[in-house]
C-alpha cells in the first residue's frame, strides 16, 4: 500500500506540473556571447593577488551578478521558441538581482564542468536547479533550498518492465553527466550499463528509439517533457527526494548571506510561491 500511495502522489504531482507547463512561456534578455577563455566574471577583479575579496563587494561595485546555468534544463532554465532564456531559475534570478539593486547576466555552460567553472571564476554563482549533495558541498557553499524535487526513472509509454528501483537491474539507463541522476545511479545495483549525455534531450532521444531502457532525471524535467510529448514517455518510479539551491564559492560568505537573506524574503512575501505556481502549477518551495 505504501508503494502504491507514493506512486499515486507522484502521479498527481506530475499531472500538476504537466498542466502548468503546457503553453507556459516567458521572456528574458538574450544571454551574452560566451566568454573567451581567461575572461573574468564580475567578481574576479582583485588588484592585490594576496588579498581575499568577497564577490559581493565586486558585484555591487560593477552592478552585475554573473550566473552560470545549463540552458537546456527545463523548466528551471531553457530556451523558448524565440531562443530567449525562460524558466523558474530565470524568474527567480532576475528578482534576486532586482532586490540587490543590480542586473543579472546569464552564462550558459556544460553541466559536467559547472563547479570547476564557478571555482575558476567564469561566473559568480550557479543558479540552475542544482541539487544539494554531500559531495558538492565539499566544493561549494549552498544557500537555503528554494525547490523540493526528486529523481525519477522515465521510460517509454507502455513499457511496464520497470515498476521499482530494483527493476532497473539488468537495464541500460541514461543520465545527464554531472546531474543529480549521476549520484542516484551509484546507489542502484545490477545496472547493465550507464550512458552519460551532455544534455538531457540527447538522452531522451535515445530512450525514445530504444537505445535506453530508462532515463534517470529530475521530476521537474520529466514533467516538462511529458507535457511536450504526451503519450510518448511515462514515469516508472520515484527514486529519491532532493532540494535545489544556489551555489557560491567557499570564500564568498558575504554573498552567501545576502542570497540567503533575499531567498528568505521572497519566501515570506510569497514571490517564490508565485514563480512556483507559474512553472509547476503548485507550490514546490520548502518552508
Amino acid at each position: 500500500m505504501e508503494r502504491k500511495s507514493k506512486r499515486i502522489l507522484l502521479f498527481l504531482l506530475v499531472l500538476g506540473l504537466a498542466v502548468a507547463l503546457i503553453g507556459c512561456s516567458g521572456s528574458s534578455e538574450a544571454p551574452p556571447p560566451a566568454r573567451e577563455q581567461g575572461e573574468q566574471s564580475q567578481a574576479e577583479g582583485d588588484a592585490n593577488a594576496g588579498e581575499v575579496v568577497d564577490a559581493l563587494d565586486v558585484i555591487k561595485e560593477k552592478g552585475v551578478l554573473v550566473a552560470g546555468l545549463d540552458d537546456s534544463f527545463a523548466p528551471m532554465g531553457f530556451r523558448d521558441e524565440n531562443n530567449e532564456l525562460v524558466g523558474f531559475d530565470i524568474d527567480m534570478g532576475e528578482e534576486i538581482a532586482k532586490r540587490m539593486g543590480i542586473k543579472i547576466e546569464w552564462q550558459p555552460t556544460d553541466w559536467d564542468g559547472v563547479i570547476s567553472a564557478l571555482q575558476t571564476k567564469r561566473f559568480d554563482v550557479i543558479i540552475s536547479g542544482m541539487t544539494i549533495t554531500e559531495e558538492r558541498a565539499k566544493q561549494v557553499n549552498f544557500t537555503q533550498p528554494y525547490v523540493v524535487a526528486g529523481v525519477v526513472a522515465l521510460v517509454r509509454a507502455g513499457d511496464d518492465r520497470v515498476q521499482t528501483a530494483e527493476d532497473l537491474a539488468g537495464k541500460v539507463v541514461g543520465i545527464q553527466g554531472g546531474s543529480s541522476g549521476e549520484e542516484v545511479v551509484k546507489e542502484l545495483e545490477g545496472l547493465k550499463e550507464v550512458k552519460r549525455y551532455k544534455q538531457f534531450p540527447e538522452c531522451l532521444a535515445d530512450l525514445e528509439i530504444g537505445r535506453l531502457d530508462a532515463a534517470i532525471v529530475d521530476v521537474t524535467v520529466a514533467a516538462h517533457f511529458l507535457a511536450l510529448r504526451p503519450g510518448v514517455f511515462e514515469i516508472a518510479t520515484p527514486l529519491n527526494e532532493e532540494l535545489f539551491a544556489i551555489a557560491t564559492r567557499k570564500e564568498d560568505t558575504k554573498l552567501l548571506d545576502e542570497l540567503n537573506r533575499i531567498i528568505s524574503e521572497m519566501k515570506a512575501d510569497g514571490t517564490l510561491e508565485q514563480i512556483s505556481m507559474k512553472w509547476f502549477g503548485e507550490n514546490v518551495v520548502p518552508e
